[in-house]
């Protein structure tokens, strides 16, 4: 558990002096790009020409940050399922999950309907799966659905932590580890006599679910 703290705080430290770098970036490109405006109106190429050779180069450096800091996201996500699989953590998963699925339904209602359901599906696949990007038929939705986040100081990476702990939650509390298809698919071989009628309701589901994940 301390080095999984120690962990933690690593990370954390890294990310801060991320975000302090990043928005010292952030402002020098604001900063230049006035610049760039200024030389415009005044006609002066030379001036011009320098300044949008630095900008350009800013925003190089903007780019890789970016890339830095989706790894350090990985790394506190990797971070968290340990932490989560952790037993003295239960109690933390069972306060916190009806929490959690209180703020689903009211960010629900700041989206449209088939925006909500898509962008929750790709939410739920990218944590259940721990992909590192969405697909690109996703994006659209995702990126609403980030945008809406942000108008309530909310990150896109929060939001999937939180998704993950209420998963992470749901399998503490029914006492079952994370299933992969394949092995829920093989349990149905073993179901009961008396529940052998949902045997085939249940292969349908699981067919289903291959089509939709394709």
């Amino acid at each position: 558990m301390e080095i999984e703290r120690s962990d933690l705080n690593s990370l954390k430290v890294r990310d801060l002096s991320l975000v302090v770098y990043y928005e010292n970036r952030r402002d020098e490109s604001v900063r230049l790009f006035e610049v760039c405006e200024e030389n415009l109106l005044r006609n002066d190429v030379v001036g011009g020409t320098t300044n949008f050779i630095k900008l350009k180069e800013n925003n190089k450096h903007l780019i890789g940050l970016t890339e830095n800091q989706k790894d350090i996201d990985k790394d506190l996500f990797i971070l968290a399922e340990r932490l989560l699989s952790n037993s003295e953590n239960q109690e933390v998963l069972r306060n916190y999950r009806d929490w959690i699925s209180y703020f689903n339904k009211l960010l629900k209602t700041k989206l449209d309907a088939n925006t909500w359901f898509q962008a929750q599906g790709a939410v739920y696949r990218k944590v259940r799966k721990n992909l590192v990007n969405y697909a690109e038929s996703e994006r659209d939705c995702v990126s609403k659905l980030e945008n809406t986040l942000e108008n309530i100081n909310m990150t896109l990476y929060k939001f999937e932590m939180l998704i993950l702990l209420k998963l992470r939650s749901n399998i503490e509390f029914h006492g079952n580890s994370l299933e992969s298809k394949t092995q829920a698919r093989d349990k149905l071989n073993s179901l009961p006599n008396e529940m052998q009628i949902f045997k085939d309701p249940l292969q349908q589901l699981f067919g289903s679910l291959d089509i939709l994940e394709s």
